[in-house]
């Protein structure tokens, strides 16, 4: 049978472990569903290029990159919309939802000069994000990606923003093009807001609403 995540820390190391002292079932019982922790599933078959899943792929890895697949040949696409998650509860809200990423957010104190961008630090950007400010002054015109890293504090954009970034509480966010899942955590009296794929939120705990 497939163990419950928290047996399996770190996954790639976990030996199996068989249930022991179990009852017997009924005469003409419906067979125990089996459950399966993506996270903690393997593919063990051929590299299959054309979907980009590789041999050793996590099970939640391969899904993602055949959503993306399927989704790119869909007409229309399933469209990413902005959710807002409300825990109700004092026990927190743990919600899990499929959208772009990876995601790159800098420090505040982002400065442009022409299509030049110097922030804190460049760990973690690549080239093709798409590039949007969520705080402070500046802006990007949508669609902006990243063109080249150049080092380690200072990017080129693929068009200068139409608003210059000033500094002082400038944030920016750069996304990737895969999809990927994500969890949050949401406290009570504290709403979170996220972009998701449209019906991909799912609550795993708590007590709250997704609108």
């Amino acid at each position: 049978m497939s163990l419950p995540l928290a047996n399996c820390n770190p996954c790639e190391t976990c030996p199996p472990t068989n249930a022991v002292n179990l009852p017997p079932c009924p005469p003409d019982s419906e067979p125990c569903e089996e459950v399966v922790y993506a996270e903690c599933t393997k593919y063990k078959g051929p590299n299959l290029p054309a979907l980009g899943v590789s041999y050793n792929d996590r099970f939640d890895t391969v899904l993602t990159k055949l959503h993306k697949a399927i989704n790119d040949l869909l007409d229309p696409a399933i469209d990413r919309i902005t959710y807002t998650a409300t825990a109700t509860t004092a026990t927190p809200y743990v919600v899990t939802y499929l959208d772009l990423g990876p995601v790159y957010t800098s420090t505040a104190g982002a400065t442009s000069s022409g299509s030049t961008i110097t922030v804190g630090s460049t760990t973690g950007l690549v080239a093709g994000m798409t590039l949007e400010v969520t705080a402070g002054t500046g802006a990007f015109t949508p669609g902006t990606t990243v063109l080249t890293v150049t080092n380690t504090t200072q990017f080129t954009a693929s068009q200068a923003p139409a608003t210059a970034l000033s500094g002082g509480a400038t944030v920016i966010k750069a996304t990737g093009s895969n999809h990927n899942i994500f969890k949050i955590t949401v406290a009570q009296g504290t709403p979170q807001s996220f972009k998701a794929f449209a019906g991909s939120p799912q609550a795993l705990s708590g007590t709250g609403t997704i609108v």
